[in-house]
């Protein structure tokens, strides 16, 4: 095996689609790493726009960018697990295409994974940014300290996890929790180790008060109840009173119309300001 061919600390697994106005602010903060070790592997998942062209130079440009190409957008899941198939890395580290690594957020979690082995997948605190990269003022942080039940304990897109855990079990994305996905695995892994919470931003998050990303968020309660309710059924894990309670008052929110759900989520992340939360503060990438 020659230098070239050596496999990689870290994996990054980034999906894209129709993501041209951002892809270089991605692409720029994955280069900066402060650890050097890593491989990305991009899954263009049928873009229509610039982006397969893009993805084609940065991987021209520095051979650690690998590029996989469908031929049809066939949806983040499929896109996910044929990514996860040409990850060779020790740790996979998720990255969305349009989100900004801090410089040292591989280093940050692979330092804190190899101190703990008993920990499966890692994941960070995050920050909001509006689609203009502008702050919202809002930290999110993952939700470790309750029930697996209550809610999805991790944030996706910070999450690093130990790829010899995933093949061992025979783990991956499922497409029958599609807009949940992320959240069915996670309680997967938890059978097999520890869950565990950097309680540090190495993620600059951005988000869309689009229509699509309204309706989509109703989905995402729909897919979320099922996952829970699997993990009773399959999986075994047992509800406590209060995660009942949260049930029944997830699928009353499935009564309101789309808008109305959004704009719930967005004063319970925002406050009383709702989206023009942090609308003046421009946020700062090193």
């Amino acid at each position: 095996m020659t230098a070239s061919e050596s496999v990689p600390l870290v994996s990054v697994l980034t999906p894209v689609y129709n993501a041209e106005a951002y892809l270089d602010e991605m692409l720029a903060s994955l280069r900066r790493q402060t650890l050097t070790d890593f491989e990305v592997v991009l899954v263009d998942d049928g873009s229509s726009d610039a982006s397969g062209s893009m993805l084609e130079r940065a991987a021209q440009v520095d051979p650690r960018f690998r590029l996989l190409s469908l031929p049809s957008n066939q949806g983040i899941v499929a896109a996910l697990n044929h990514g996860l198939e040409s990850c060779r890395g020790t740790y996979v580290a998720r990255m969305d295409a349009d989100d900004i690594a801090f410089p040292d957020r591989l280093e940050r979690q692979v330092g804190y994974l190899e101190k703990h082995p008993e920990v499966v997948v890692l994941s960070t605190s995050l920050a909001y940014i509006d689609s203009d990269g502008r702050s919202m003022g809002k930290v999110r942080r993952t939700a470790l300290s309750g029930s697996l039940l209550r809610a999805n304990p991790l944030l996706h897109p910070t999450v690093m996890f130990r790829r010899a855990v995933l093949l061992a079990a025979g783990l991956r994305y499922r497409a029958e929790f599609a807009y949940a996905e992320d959240y069915y695995l996670w309680l997967e892994f938890s059978l097999h180790g520890r869950l565990g919470m950097l309680d540090e931003v190495t993620v600059l998050y951005r988000v869309s008060p689009s229509a699509l990303r309204a309706r989509r968020l109703k989905e995402m309660l729909r897919a979320m109840l099922k996952v829970q309710a699997a993990a009773v059924n399959r999986l075994g894990l047992r509800p406590r009173l209060t995660d009942l309670l949260a049930f029944s008052a997830e699928v009353g929110l499935l009564a309101l119309p789309a808008g109305g759900v959004w704009q719930l989520y967005l004063r319970s992340m925002f406050g009383g300001q709702g989206w023009r939360a942090g609308e003046q503060t421009r946020v700062t990438r090193s």
